[in-house]
This record gives structure tokens, sequence and C-alpha cells, in this order.
């Protein structure tokens, strides 16, 4: 289970025709919602490298610049200071031609023990001014605290007039929507060590605020489709490591990333050497495995988006968090083999074919019924035999776009091409 995030997005009209539309007046053009991303050399190297260089398409520290450095102390830790050697990439301007109402940002990236990568945003508004850099994450892939990890965490406390930061989202105050944004990553290591992070992919997503959900989207496969996706149960796990919080309810979101993990292969997902010494006496360790790898010590909880795409990351997927539009977007990366991971939450009168009501959830669509019907391996539940759940569409599109504006992690192998994006709005993938 994810925290309730204060989420202002509303749903937009879906990309694909409408099955229920409110009164005509209520009709709007579909969300704009953008997805910024940075992969390769081109993509680098149209942003302002400071300290770091590339190799093979991707970012490391520089050895040979004169690299300045940063105290830190991981509010985590033992509370000593440690000095670190810190390389920046930093994004063009990205002029989006609307009013941004939320950013979140998501990285593919590989950290030695010791190393780390801290992402931030900026937004600039429509008379030009900029808000402050706001810090959208601090991560390793590493435990080893002995050895200089450092602990992964988000970062309360940066909230002013122009914005809040909500755990992994930038959030807009009235007004203050911004019109054009950079985003920028640090790379940092110990000083005098020799390893570097790696910079593979970085990814924003920025979204406007749309104030009504239009209804549901038209079934566009026209027939049951449903891919492969290993069942894994979140209750099975209840107990388990009370220092990354218990298992059971609050293990939806690592659960979720590692069905998909697994669903591409043994290769994308930990090893026999990963899982040594992970108890868990119901099976499936791979999932104690992706909690603690995707914890964050401040929000004290294993949801947090970039967290648990980053770690996908670390098994060789290429990943990053959106919103969809609708049921109708996620038809199109079904039909391409990609099952799609959504956060949500609901009241059970919404929807009670659930059984449950939730103030946050992450689920993972594997396909649907040849009525449109979302197929759902849902974690929240007592065994890994009863995770494969049928939700109404109407019901399920309503609540996941109302609660979270159709938030998404979407994880594939790079040799497997995404879908085409939609035409005639913005890009989302």
């Amino acid at each position: 289970m994810r925290r309730s995030v204060s989420i202002t997005l509303a749903a937009a009209l879906l990309a694909a025709p409408l099955l229920a539309v409110g009164p005509a007046d209520a009709v709007a053009e579909p969300t704009r919602i953008t997805l910024t991303r940075w992969t390769d050399n081109a993509d680098f190297r149209s942003g302002t490298l400071e300290g770091v260089k590339l190799t093979g398409g991707k970012l490391v520290l520089d050895r040979k610049a004169d690299l300045p450095t940063r105290a830190y102390v991981d509010p985590f830790g033992d509370g000593t200071s440690r000095s670190y050697e810190m390389g920046t990439w930093t994004s063009p301007v990205v002029e989006l031609g609307y009013a941004d109402d939320e950013a979140i940002s998501s990285w593919n990236a590989g950290t030695p023990t010791g190393t780390w990568v801290e992402t931030l945003f900026r937004g600039r508004h429509s008379d030009g001014s900029w808000t402050k850099w706001y810090v959208l994450g601090r991560w390793t892939s590493g435990r080893d605290y002995a050895a200089g990890d450092i602990h992964r965490t988000s970062l309360d406390g940066q909230n002013d007039t122009d914005a809040r930061i909500l755990t992994d989202t930038f959030s807009t105050r009235s007004g203050r929507e911004p019109v054009a944004f950079q985003t920028r990553v640090n790379l940092l290591r110990p000083v005098g060590a020799s390893g570097s992070p790696r910079l593979d992919a970085v990814t924003t997503m920025t979204s406007e605020l749309i104030p009504d959900y239009a209804g549901t989207s038209a079934f566009t496969l026209g027939r049951q489709v449903e891919l492969a996706v290993p069942a894994y149960a979140q209750n099975i796990h209840s107990g388990e490591y009370p220092e990354y919080g218990g298992g059971g309810e609050v293990w939806c979101s690592p659960t979720s990333t590692a069905m998909v993990m697994r669903y591409f292969g043994s290769h994308h997902s930990p090893s026999a050497a990963d899982l040594a010494g992970i108890v868990a006496p119901n099976g499936d360790p791979q999932v104690d495995h992706a909690a603690m790898n995707v914890w964050d010590y401040t929000y004290e909880g294993a949801g947090n988006w970039p967290f648990n795409a980053a770690y996908a990351a670390t098994y060789g997927l290429d990943t990053f968090v959106t919103r969809l539009r609708s049921l109708a977007e996620v038809e199109r990366f079904i039909e391409a083999g990609i099952p799609v991971v959504t956060s949500q939450s609901w009241d059970l009168e919404e929807m009670p074919e659930a059984g449950y009501d939730t103030n946050g959830h992450l689920l993972v669509i594997v396909g649907f019924t040849d009525e449109g019907d979302p197929i759902i391996n849902d974690p929240a539940s007592s065994s890994n035999d009863n995770v494969r759940s049928i939700y109404t569409r109407e019901n399920f599109e309503k609540v996941w776009q109302e609660s979270t504006g159709g938030v998404a992690y979407v994880y594939h192998p790079h040799g497997t091409a995404l879908p085409a994006n939609l035409p005639g709005v913005t890009p989302n993938w």
C-alpha cells in the first residue's frame, strides 16, 4: 500500500472515444501529459555537463575534471559528515506549451558501493522567473551501509510559495504553474573513491490540471488478451522484515514490480546469490528483496514511484513513471506484450468487486477480457492462487484516473519496443 498522496490532477477526457460522457459542455481536450526522456549521447549532449562525461551513451564522473566536493550527512546513518566529489548534468529548458500542474522524475542508474545520484526539478513561470531547485530523490541501489552506502530517501521540508513536494511529486501552487522546466541529476562518489555512479536515463513526466473525469474509454482490442505475468501475493509476507514495514499491505508496489520483472525473464530478476539469506517462509523472496531495495527512509514506505522504477532498471529493464489517460492507452501496451503497473485508491462502494477499500494501492494490469474489463494481478491477496482478478472497466478506470490521474510504471526490456503514441495528443510515453 502506498500512502494516499494529495494528487490535484483530475482525470482527462480520454484519447479514445467514450462509452459514457457527461453533458456536452463538459467535453474537453485530452489531458496534456508530456514525457520527456534523455537516454543517449545526443539527448545528454543537449544539456549541460559539469564534471561528467559520456561513455557509451551513459553519464559518469569525469576523472580528468576538477570536481567540486560536497558534504552530506546521511539522516539515517550514524551522523557522520562525509565528503563527496560531485558532477552534474542539467537538461536544456523544456518548453511545455501549457501550464504544468505536477511533475514526476524517474531515472535508470548504476551506483557502485558508496556512490549515489540525486535528481532535481525546477520550473519557469510565464513571467520568466524560476522556482528553486527541488530534490525529487536521493537514490542508491546498495544497502551496504557499513561500506558507505547512503540510505535511499526522498526529502521533506521543501515546500514554499511556488510548490509542494509530495514525496516523489512536484505539485505546483495555484497560480504558480510553470510553463517550462529543467531536470538536473547530480552524480556523487566519496572523495578518494575510484568508482563512479552511472546515469543511463532520466525521465520527467509533466501534466496539466483537468477538472473532471469524462467517462469510460471504448474498448479497442476487441478480443481477450492476457499476458503470462506471474502472480505474487503481498499478504503472504505479512510480518516479514519489520524494518521494511513488515510485509503485507505496505508491499504492494514492490510486489507488483517483482511480478513484472519476473515476467520478462529470470535475467531481469534477482539471482539466487542476490536472494541468499532472505527469509521468506511462504516463498517468493524476490518480493522481500524488492521491498528492501526500494525502501524510502523518509517516507517510511516501499511505494516511492521512481524508486521502484530505478530498482527494476538495475536488472536491465528500461523503466519510467508516467501518467496514462485511459485503459485504451493501457491496451496498446498489453498488445505490445508489456504489462502496466498502476497506482490508485478507492472506497468500497466505488469498486465493490475488489472486496476492499484502500487509500493507495499498486497492482498490475496483465490483460483484458473480450468485453474490455481489465484483468488484474492484484497483490492484495492471501495467496498467489487468488492474485488474478477481473475488475469492471468503468469502475477501475474511474478510480484510477480520479485518484492519481493515471499514474503508471512502465517497465520493458530494451529490445521490446513501446507502442506508438496516440496521434493528436502530447506524447506520454
